[in-house]
């Protein structure tokens, strides 16, 4: 039974005159806590870390690589970053059989999907050496270079040396913002200039064959290329894929990016805390700037669950089974 004066304590803070004066005096010391908290997690970083995921399994970001990833999943837990398109990712790596990730960075992604489906195989592209080597040391530590393919190379839409322009890094932390466009903000702060080696997907999968059920895209504007490069493969295959598309409202608008989604059959969705939003161009101002580009379309131009883009998916491929057991 609930003691007496808890009960009353209960009773005295809804009535009106204590409840200003209770408010009126928690509020700053609120505000002061809320701010002391973000000023922790944003100034006290942590240098590795080991996270237990909702399956039972350990993600572990090793020593010396991706100090900004170990700090986000120590403070914040998965949804630490990109809360969102985390959780569509997680979604489809459950009914994924490969999984691509192209700049893969440290391995968020690579190493969150080889541990959320055991029988997921990756392949993660990352061409900045530093960074690559970092990505290798974190697949050891989770155990996982039998099911996850590190690759230190840059994909596009040739095959050959390319520049990449990365802006100068603070920390041990090698820069992540690394980008092969050659019209980006990079090249208009004239960041340094490395060179590295370049491939197309297409090349790539020719020698190492797979069927791709999911891709990851994280180029800093350099996301048309890709694709072009990728378009065999994505035609063959049909994959999902999560796509980082920045704000270019100002410059070219993404225009080249959304014409080649169009050419490739596969439709836009802004993934937002609300859903995903069919869009008919990148062209406007946002706050997050993740798509979701689906192999199949959704009859409502807003769409909460994305079973939905499932089933149709499903139902879809089931008809190309059937025809081509109609025709055997």
């Amino acid at each position: 039974m609930e003691a007496g004066w808890v009960r009353r304590m209960k009773q005295l803070r809804e009535r009106y005159l204590f409840s200003l004066f209770l408010s009126w005096f928690a509020k700053p010391f609120q505000r002061f806590c809320s701010g002391a908290a973000s000023q922790i997690k944003s100034k006290v970083r942590r240098n590795s870390v080991s996270v237990r995921l909702p399956n039972g399994s350990h993600m572990k970001v090793a020593r010396d690589a991706g100090i900004w990833l170990a700090s986000l999943l120590f403070w914040d837990g998965l949804d630490g970053y990109e809360k969102e398109t985390s959780r569509t990712l997680r979604f489809f790596f459950s009914r994924a059989d490969t999984f691509v990730d192209v700049g893969a960075n440290y391995g968020l992604y690579s190493i969150l999907g080889a541990l959320w489906n055991p029988k997921l195989l990756v392949v993660a592209f990352e061409p900045l050496s530093a960074i690559y080597r970092g990505l290798k040391k974190n697949v050891a530590i989770n155990g996982l270079e039998a099911r996850v393919a590190c690759e230190n190379l840059a994909l596009a839409d040739y095959s050959g040396p390319a520049m990449l322009y990365l802006p100068k890094s603070e920390g041990k932390d090698a820069e992540s913002t690394g980008t092969l466009s050659s019209s980006s903000w990079q090249v208009r702060h004239q960041s340094p200039q490395m060179e590295v080696e370049a491939l197309r997907f297409d090349d790539y999968e020719s020698s190492h064959p797979m069927k791709v059920d999911l891709i990851k895209i994280d180029v800093e504007d350099f996301e048309a290329s890709v694709l072009a490069g990728m378009r065999r493969v994505i035609l063959r295959d049909r994959p999902f894929i999560i796509c980082e598309v920045l704000p270019r409202v100002n410059e070219h608008k993404n225009q080249s990016t959304f014409e080649i989604i169009q050419s490739l059959g596969y439709c836009a969705y802004w993934i937002t805390p609300s859903g995903y939003i069919r869009v008919n161009g990148f062209d406007f101002q946002r706050s997050s700037t993740d798509f979701l580009l689906s192999p199949v379309s959704a009859p409502a131009e807003v769409v909460t669950d994305l079973e939905v883009f499932w089933q149709i998916y499903k139902t879809v491929q089931q008809g190309k089974v059937d025809a081509v057991s109609a025709s055997a």
